[in-house]
């Protein structure tokens, strides 16, 4: 008998199967999913269908980058005013302890030529303007940890200055001859290591703050720049679906351009204003307080100067010729602080005024009236040197703090509603890429 192999019976057959059961589905390969999933990418962008989807991603694309560029620039602006405002800030703050040096040095050389027991006055008013410095440097460190470490150095040579003037003042309540000498070293370490340092900071932060100031006029050119090239866009989108779907025009679409217009409209006008307020306080207050600044510490060290070549007795033409480059300086700066500003128009008389009195001490002094001299040179009386002097700094004193105020004032003006524009811009933009992509997708649905 021949026998024949086995076969396998269905599934169906099989005990116990499920004879309506489908059979299991065969799993495709990442390959292969790839490969479908390109192809139904091809497939979803052939066609005017296709280009319309295409066309809709770049418009979504170009309203949301519109809504941010312009949103950015608005925080470039922002942000540049108020670091401007520190910067200036604390410029003003360096330049106020370079003041408060050289007035301590005028009251310190003024009172030494009394000899022995220096004035009350001029005592407690140098012992004020060392103390208000040391604080200034210790609140300039923290607001500006840039300038920590020059800082550490200048509050060293400010120790340095004060030992020396304690020795001086010593000597001189003894009548020693060597205390005159102590004095000058004093004021030529002050000239030699403060006041170079207090130069770079300042020079430093008068740099930080014109960074700044064009930072902010310049903010205006990136929302400028992306809202034109949108408008572009859009309007070559509006162009390309006319051709296509023979329809003047899509009204969402256009709605699109028309709130990217308005954002480059409201983002130029707004950065505008800004950057033409940056210019005038560049051009007004914020150069103002820097010559009254220059000029009250040049009219400080031509007064400690004058003291000092009457400390000299004889030999101190080397102080004379401080005095004279100093005096130059004070009267340029406030004569450009009183072309700036016609408040501060009294100030260049005001300098002329003790100016001229400096010129009758020096010639008492180089007439071998040296006595007379001193004696003009410390007299507190109405008309003195001394008088017209302090005359002088109370009004430059005086127009400095209001020019400072005013810079501080019209940069916090400048920043008015900056960030909220820059939100509104970011929301005008996530609407123009939704009033885009519902303009491309009706065009779209007609094709189904």
């Amino acid at each position: 008998m021949t026998r024949t192999a086995p076969t396998t019976a269905p599934a169906s057959a099989r005990p116990g199967a499920d004879p309506y059961a489908s059979p299991l589905p065969t799993v495709a390969s990442p390959a292969a999913r790839a490969g479908q999933r390109m192809q139904r990418a091809r497939l979803g962008v052939q066609g005017t269908p296709g280009r319309m989807r295409l066309v809709s991603a770049a418009l979504v694309v170009v309203g949301l980058l519109v809504g941010l560029a312009a949103a950015q620039s608005f925080s470039v602006a922002d942000g540049a005013l108020v670091r401007a405002d520190r910067n200036a800030a604390q410029l003003v703050r360096l330049q106020d302890i370079q003041t408060l040096l050289v007035r301590a040095d005028a009251d310190a050389t003024n009172a030494f030529v009394v000899g022995g027991l220096e004035p009350a006055d001029q005592r407690a008013d140098y012992d004020e303007a060392v103390d208000r410095a040391v604080q200034q440097v210790a609140f300039a460190a923290r607001a500006q940890p840039a300038d920590g470490e020059a800082l550490a150095a200048l509050s060293s040579a400010i120790q340095s200055y004060t030992s020396g003037v304690v020795q001086a003042r010593a000597a001189n309540r003894q009548g020693l001859p060597l205390g005159a000498q102590y004095l000058r070293e004093a004021s030529a370490g002050l000239r030699a290591d403060a006041l170079p340092l207090l130069g770079a900071l300042t020079s430093a932060n008068e740099e930080r703050v014109q960074t700044e100031f064009d930072t902010a006029g310049r903010a205006q050119v990136l929302a400028l720049v992306a809202g034109l090239l949108g408008l572009v866009i859009v309007a070559g989108a509006l162009v390309w679906l006319a051709r296509r779907t023979h329809r003047y025009v899509n009204v969402p679409v256009a709605g699109a351009g028309v709130v990217i217009l308005v954002v480059l409209v409201a983002s130029v006008v707004a950065l505008g204003s800004v950057a033409a307020a940056v210019a005038d306080l560049r051009a007004g207050s914020y150069a103002s307080a820097r010559a009254l600044a220059g000029a009250r510490i040049a009219a400080f060290d031509a007064k400690a100067n004058e003291s000092l070549t009457l400390v000299s007795r004889g030999s101190g033409a080397a102080f004379e010729a401080a005095w004279q480059e100093s005096s130059a300086v004070t009267s340029s700066l406030v004569a450009e602080a009183a072309q700036i500003d016609p408040a501060a128009a009294d100030l260049p008389g005001g300098w002329d005024a003790y100016t001229a009195l400096h010129q009758e001490i020096r010639s008492l002094d180089d007439g071998g009236g040296w006595e007379q001299a001193v004696a003009a040179a410390i007299s507190r009386e109405p008309g003195s040197a001394n008088a017209t002097f302090d005359a002088f700094d109370a009004a430059s004193g005086e127009q400095l703090t209001a020019a400072s105020e005013a810079t501080s004032s019209g940069l916090r003006d400048a920043r008015s509603g900056l960030a909220l524009a820059g939100w509104l811009c970011g929301l005008a933009g996530v609407l123009a890429a939704l009033l885009a992509w519902w303009g491309l997708s009706q065009r779209i649905e007609e094709y189904r």
